[in-house]
């Protein structure tokens, strides 16, 4: 299939599809051809989902205002016949699922170091009312720096709502995987504090907790750290191992 054609952009690379969009790797055709990624959403697909429409707008929306050196940079829209592009930063690391299959077993300081740039975009969303809804490997993404430094940034705002503190909500949003148990369960609502499980199962998980710091330690400065953020928070326990309505 050949890739489409964007006003202002030469497009070079597919880097991954899903239901209603394909995002792909460009860069400009004027000025210093900066590098960019393009999430190109197909307007047919969305023709007979209302939901699907009101996701990409609410998408757009928060990206234009959430600016935040965790969270990917929207730097245009634009749209077209066919199709609605969003075009954002592009992030050279790829996702952190590829991440954790390139190097496996990674340093425990370095999942810290992960730990502690998602809090950080975490905080912020939520000192704007913001649910991300569908936290996941897939969608935290690494930059990595002229000095080798990697970044994570927060992406994929498709299923996020605003949402304040007080504020119920019913119906299933995100991935299964990552969902908290109350969002799954019939005729339950839940708050915003269904990002706190997804991070704890992006980052905490036993799968991911494997693959990134070997043998888990409840005494390690992961926990500790954990732990120091949760009680910040005004919410006491082990947050590993806690229920999810204790996060609440």
């Amino acid at each position: 299939m050949p890739f489409p054609k964007i006003e202002g952009y030469v497009v070079t690379e597919k880097l991954g599809s899903g239901s209603y969009s394909t995002v792909y790797k460009a860069y400009t055709k004027v000025g210093a051809r900066s590098v960019v990624a393009i999430k190109c959403v197909d307007k047919s697909r969305l023709k007979h989902s209302s939901s699907a429409v009101d996701n990409l707008i609410t998408e757009i929306r928060l990206l234009k205002t959430l600016q935040h050196p965790h969270i990917v940079q929207m730097k245009e829209f634009s749209w077209d016949d066919r199709n609605i592009y969003i075009i954002t930063e592009y992030c050279s690391g790829g996702d952190l699922s590829k991440y954790i299959h390139k190097y496996g077993r990674v340093p425990e300081r370095q999942v810290l170091y992960f730990l502690q740039q998602l809090v950080s975009a975490l905080r912020f969303l939520r000192s704007h009312n913001v649910v991300h809804m569908d936290l996941k490997p897939h969608n935290l993404l690494l930059h990595e720096g002229s000095a080798g430094r990697v970044t994570l940034k927060v992406a994929d705002f498709g299923f996020a709502q605003y949402m304040a503190s007080e504020t119920l909500q019913a119906g299933i949003r995100g991935s299964p995987l990552y969902m908290a148990p109350e969002m799954l369960a019939e005729g339950a609502t839940y708050d915003a504090a269904v990002d706190l499980w997804s991070l704890g199962k992006t980052l905490g998980g036993k799968k991911v907790r494997a693959s990134l710091v070997g043998k888990f330690k409840a005494t390690s400065s992961f926990a500790q750290y954990m732990a120091s953020e949760t009680l910040q928070a005004g919410i006491r326990g082990s947050p590993l191992y806690m229920a999810p309505e204790m996060l609440a």
